[in-house]
């Protein structure tokens, strides 16, 4: 639900005509959005942004402290207005070490949710008590550098910018195969990144909406899409860096590249809007220098891209299937990447 359009004062083309109402206005495809009042760049004074974080937990006993520490470590501190953990259905101690940290810093809260809906819901309930200028979303099992929310929101002083993504490096070594397949698709998707931003991981953006769609699947290319349709820029910030875990078993592997591509292909057919990951193009484009880099290593190449177009392949099958809509939003945990912990020391990343 927006609460209105925003148009560049550059001669940005207005939508296809919109049904007023009640304060709300029709989408092209039909769905009707709520109305957003921003200030535009003619009339804003670039200035020292303040951001609320809202962090999606599941179960994240394993992991929650870590992040938590590195967010109160951040050297931006003092531009970190709250904190909000979203614990959703948890069944471990994710509540109650939060509680720890809600106690010892006035900034931190938690919101506990009886089931578990998914982080689209999840997410809703964070924006629906947001009023913070800016808006950061963190999945809860990274850790992240001390430098990079300053990092994150220093493109927000253009006033043109709507969303901005980190770069997300794995602490996952390279001498197993799944390993060297974690790091080189995401240094795949840094190197897509750079030339057509694509959100994962970390994301701030301006607070100018109340709520995703409740049937989005993937709230980062929700988010994108919403500003992108409202004339915003969105930039990526290499200097902005979290460190996550990937799988480490065939079926954990399979299982997450699963949902992040359900999640491209719902944005890309209900929006029709192209993902820069999902383009041959793009893809090719960052991957073909990979391999000449790392020719030592084609077979580890080729078989990720094998993988990689299985999973597509079956991802494709599942959206189109009759699965109901809450099995599309609420998946299963990848259990093996949940082992990150903030004493590993991230090794240097394949470039």
């Amino acid at each position: 639900h927006m609460r209105g359009y925003r148009h560049r004062l550059r001669g940005t083309p207005l939508p296809e005509p919109q049904d007023e109402l009640n304060g709300s206005m029709r989408a092209a495809d039909g769905k009707i959005i709520q109305k957003v009042s921003v200030t535009t760049k003619a009339t804003s004074v670039p200035m020292p942004v303040r951001a609320a974080i809202g962090v999606m937990a599941y179960n994240e006993e394993r992991n929650i402290n870590a992040l938590l520490d590195s967010i109160l470590a951040q050297t931006g501190s003092e531009r970190i207005a709250r904190v909000v953990v979203v614990a959703s259905g948890c069944t471990d101690r994710t509540a109650e070490l939060v509680s720890a940290y809600c106690r010892r810093d006035p900034r931190v809260e938690l919101v506990e949710e009886p089931d578990r809906a998914g982080k689209t819901a999840a997410v809703n309930k964070f924006l629906l008590s947001a009023t913070e200028e800016i808006l950061i979303i963190s999945s809860a099992d990274l850790i992240i550098e001390p430098h990079t929310i300053d990092s994150l929101l220093k493109p927000f002083e253009d006033p043109e910018v709507g969303m901005a993504g980190a770069h997300a490096l794995p602490l996952d070594g390279t001498k197993s195969f799944f390993g060297f397949a974690s790091n080189m698709m995401w240094s795949l998707h840094h190197a897509i990144s750079l030339r057509d931003p694509k959100m994962g991981e970390l994301i701030a953006f301006r607070n100018v909406f109340r709520r995703l769609n409740p049937g989005a699947i993937c709230d980062e290319l929700s988010v994108h899409q919403l500003m992108r349709s409202a004339g915003y820029k969105i930039v990526y910030v290499p200097e902005a860096i979290v460190h996550n875990k990937g799988p480490e078993t065939l079926a954990d592997f399979v299982s997450q590249r699963m949902h992040c591509i359900v999640g491209n292909l719902a944005v890309m057919h209900e929006h029709n809007v192209p993902v820069s990951t999902m383009r041959i193009g793009p893809v090719l484009k960052a991957a073909l220098p990979y391999a000449a880099r790392h020719w030592t290593r084609v077979d580890w190449i080729i078989g990720t891209a094998a993988l990689e177009l299985y999973c597509r392949l079956k991802a494709r099958l599942t959206y189109r299937s009759r699965k109901t809509q809450r099995q599309l939003q609420v998946w299963d945990p990848v259990a093996s990447t949940k082992t990150l912990r903030s004493e590993q020391t991230p090794h240097e990343v394949l470039r």
